[in-house]
C-alpha cells in the first residue's frame, strides 16, 4: 500500500501504482479487488501489526545523504514538518482493523478513484478499448 497525506489531517491521498506494467488492464482491475478482499475477508490482528511494522520501518530507514537531504526538500517543500511526521507516525501505530474497514468503506471505492495512467503512444494504441471504456482523457506531454 502506498499513501500519502498533507498538513492538513482532512487532506490525504491514497495511491496504487505499478510500474512498466504488462497488464495494465488487469492490474488496474487488481486494484479495484484488493479493497473487495479488504472488505469481504477476515483479517487479524498480528497480519495489521505486520503491515504496521512495515510501514514504520519505511519510515524510519536510514537514507544515504543524499537522499536524507532530498527527502527534507520534499517534507519542507509540503509543509511536513517533524512534528506533522511525528503525529503521523503515532497515528500509523494506532490504527485498528475496524479503521480500515472504515476508510475502505468511505473512501476507497472504485466509484469515487481517479485513474491516471502514463505511458507512451504505442501503449495507449494497445489499450484503446480499455481508454474508452474507462472514459479516460488522453494528453499527449
Amino acid at each position: 500500500m502506498v499513501g500519502g497525506a498533507s498538513q492538513d489531517s482532512n487532506i490525504g491521498a491514497f495511491r496504487f501504482f505499478s510500474y512498466r506494467d504488462p497488464r495494465l488492464s488487469e492490474t488496474l482491475h487488481d486494484f479495484d479487488k484488493s479493497i473487495l478482499w479488504l472488505l469481504e475477508e477476515k483479517h487479524d490482528a498480528a497480519t495489521l501489526e505486520q503491515a504496521i511494522l512495515g510501514v514504520i520501518s519505511n519510515l524510519d530507514k536510514p537514507g544515504s545523504p543524499a537522499g536524507d537531504a532530498k527527502r527534507h526538500f520534499h517534507n519542507q517543500l509540503c509543509g511536513r514538518t517533524h512534528e506533522f511526521r511525528e503525529n503521523f507516525r503515532g497515528k500509523v501505530l494506532d490504527v485498528k482493523l475496524p479503521d480500515l474497514y472504515r476508510v475502505a468503506e468511505k473512501y476507497l471505492k472504485p466509484e469515487l478513484c481517479s485513474t491516471a495512467i502514463l505511458s507512451d503512444s504505442k501503449c495507449r494504441d494497445e489499450n484503446q478499448a480499455m481508454i474508452e471504456s474507462l472514459d479516460l482523457t488522453v494528453r499527449n506531454l
